[in-house]
């Protein structure tokens, strides 16, 4: 039986792809749980996702401890990036539809929908993280911004938007 212990396998000669595969093996099927466990569909996709981000710790594999802590961190935190890509979509969507049906004006559904599309990288990612619920701070810190700083931009975002209107 193969060992999971990563310093075990080195010492025993396994190069990293082998421990790659070794992991997976052992992993795969624990992490395919712990996503059905969270959600109805995709468990298997984001099983695959955790594997592939896994995939880039290849270099560095020696260095880790432990590869279920790893592994299940990984998983953890995609399964949190899935989430929030969850309830963007629908806040977003449910907030568009709303304002549409309110107004009935498709066309003007559409323009805001495009005008959103348009804004910059960093502005669409500060709008959406301050849709999700998080601080000015928080949002600062990962783009480098003051709490000032992301108040603003989002204060000149909302104006371009309302301009459209």
């Amino acid at each position: 039986m193969q060992p999971l212990d990563i310093k075990l396998q080195f010492k025993m000669g396994y190069d990293i792809q082998e421990q790659f595969n070794i992991i997976y093996e052992k992993l795969y099927p624990a992490v395919v749980s712990y996503f059905r466990k969270r959600t109805d569909d995709d468990a298997e996709d984001l099983a695959q996702i955790t594997f592939m981000k896994l995939w880039a710790y290849l270099p560095c594999l020696d260095k880790v401890k432990n590869a279920k802590s790893l592994v299940f961190s990984i998983a953890k935190h995609v399964y949190c990036d899935k989430m929030r890509q969850k309830k963007l979509f629908e806040i977003s969507e449910n907030d568009i539809l709303y304002e549409a049906e309110e107004k009935e004006d498709f066309t003007k559904l559409i323009e805001i929908q495009m005008e959103i599309n348009s804004l910059p990288y960093k502005d669409r990612e500060i709008v959406k993280m301050k849709q999700l619920g998080c601080s000015s701070r928080e949002i600062g810190r990962v783009f480098n911004l003051s709490a000032s700083a992301v108040r603003t931009r989002l204060q000149q975002i909302r104006k371009t938007l309302k301009d459209l209107k």
